[in-house]
């Protein structure tokens, strides 16, 4: 049997050799560009943006509870002819801080009939006058504790908005990964697919040739059969990884787009990763203290804890009496005093107080009560939140370490694997292999290239899965 060169083995393959479909390289959606899409027009993300809106709004209205309202009232009754009683009212009041009310009106009051009591001068009444409340409400009343919880509100949405771009980025960016582990899977068994193909056809050759025998073409066309399935299940990997990549894809008019097949990701290799595989990882008591200074979720329970604080505060004053003072300065006519002088605070105004008190307190000590129980609940929750979070830290971290040090392993394996499968191809030309030999080393290096890809993945989805634990994607 006549062995065929090196050179000449090769130059046989290469008048076999297929043309196969390339990526055009400046068709690349890199994962920047991929997420700034998602980011500005993924129907979550606008969800997360109204989300803070609607705090603002429950803000405007708490602040509500202080506009200055502007009250008029007027009534008259006539009967044969007489003007019985016609009574004018007319009274702004501003509510301010500590549960005062400062108010100024006018009041017209004439007829016939008039009650004594209501008796005033006949050019009316002006009025300046004060509501303070000396025990209950003096500290917190309904109308602060609104505006105080609707302020930590804003906040506390803000965080959510964070949270949820937070998952939504994670789930992006896993899908991303994804693709361009379906694409360079793709890549290596095509790859595959063309050696295997070139190699039937010149085991073919060769056979009739009379330099090799009939059951190496039987070897090369069961390789090259493999090939071309391996090949067809990677093709239905990346269509399936383009669909998902696709969900995250949205126009401004939150119309769903649909990822065009000339766009391809960015290739993970060993260039791409080679600056976050060569620098330590970040000293993990920083990332733990990250936790508890930085994270959505942490500050959310922080200000729940606020606004229960200010709930407590507002049920504390319902277990105190009700003493409110009015005092009001009275003037006939537009501030005309007849003799305008410091007695004018004790000969016209208006005084007076009311007063009340339940005798046991029973609702208002159980509704405080109820609240401190809530207190010492959603502190319990954030304990358990903070060391959840600190547990996946921690877990995530040690494998994101010990995946790094496997990349750095396996790139050494896969040269030796690329090694071994060379020097038998070279033994095989010369005669001393066989094809089995052959196709087992090759399979063998493809299949430590596609685990290569799959470290290489994985190694990116664990840091960004610390990201996700830590809340800390750039936003």
């Amino acid at each position: 049997m006549r062995v065929l060169t090196f050179y000449g083995f090769w130059l046989l393959c290469c008048s076999y050799l297929p043309l196969f479909g390339q990526s055009d390289s400046t068709n690349i959606l890199t994962l920047p560009q991929y997420l700034s899409i998602l980011k500005q027009y993924h129907p979550v993300a606008k969800q997360a943006n109204i989300l803070t809106e609607q705090a603002k709004a429950n803000l405007r209205i708490a602040r509500g509870g202080f506009d200055p309202v502007l009250y008029s009232d007027y009534e008259r009754k006539d009967f044969y002819g007489k003007n019985y009683y016609s009574f004018f009212s007319t009274e702004l009041k501003i509510p301010a801080w500590y549960g005062i009310e400062v108010k100024t009106g006018y009041d017209v009051a004439y007829g016939v009939n008039i009650n004594p009591e209501n008796s005033i001068p006949d050019n009316g009444i002006y009025y300046l006058g004060i509501s303070l409340p000396v025990l209950k409400n003096l500290l917190m009343d309904k109308k602060r504790a609104d505006l105080l919880k609707a302020r930590l509100f804003v906040q506390s949405t803000e965080q959510e908005r964070l949270l949820l771009l937070n998952q939504l980025l994670l789930d992006a960016i896993q899908s991303y990964y994804y693709w361009c582990e379906a694409e360079q899977i793709k890549k290596v068994f095509y790859d595959a697919l063309q050696v295997a193909y070139v190699r039937y056809r010149a085991t073919v050759r060769a056979y009739e040739l009379g330099d090799r025998a009939a059951i190496d073409t039987t070897e090369a066309l069961a390789q090259y059969q493999q090939r071309v399935y391996q090949a067809n299940e990677a093709e239905l990997n990346v269509q399936k990884a383009r669909l998902i990549v696709s969900g995250f894809l949205w126009t401004e008019n939150t119309t769903p787009a649909l990822l065009p097949d000339s766009i391809f990701p960015q290739t993970i290799d060993s260039t791409f990763l080679s600056a976050a595989l060569n620098a330590p990882l970040e000293n993990l008591d920083i990332l733990l203290a990250q936790i508890n200074t930085a994270h959505p979720a942490i500050s959310q329970y922080d200000l729940k804890l606020r606004q229960l604080d200010i709930e407590r505060k507002l049920k504390k004053e319902n277990i105190k009496p009700v003493l409110n003072i009015n005092y009001n300065l009275l003037s006939p006519g537009f501030f005309n005093y007849s003799k305008p002088d410091n007695r004018v605070f004790s000969n016209y105004y208006k005084f007076g107080f009311n007063f009340s008190m339940p005798l046991t307190f029973a609702q208002g000590r159980a509704e405080l009560q109820q609240t401190r129980l809530k207190i010492n609940d959603t502190k319990l929750q954030l304990t358990q939140k903070q060391r959840e979070l600190e547990l996946k830290v921690m877990g995530t971290y040690a494998e994101l370490s010990t995946i790094k040090k496997q990349v750095s392993l396996y790139e050494e394996t896969l040269k030796n694997y690329e090694r071994l499968s060379v020097g038998e191809g070279r033994k095989f030309e010369i005669g001393e292999s066989n094809l089995f030999l052959v196709n087992t080393r090759e399979n063998t290096a493809i299949t430590a290239q596609q685990k290569m890809v799959e470290l290489y993945i994985k190694y990116l989805n664990y840091e960004a899965k610390l990201k996700w634990v830590l809340a800390s994607f750039p936003l």
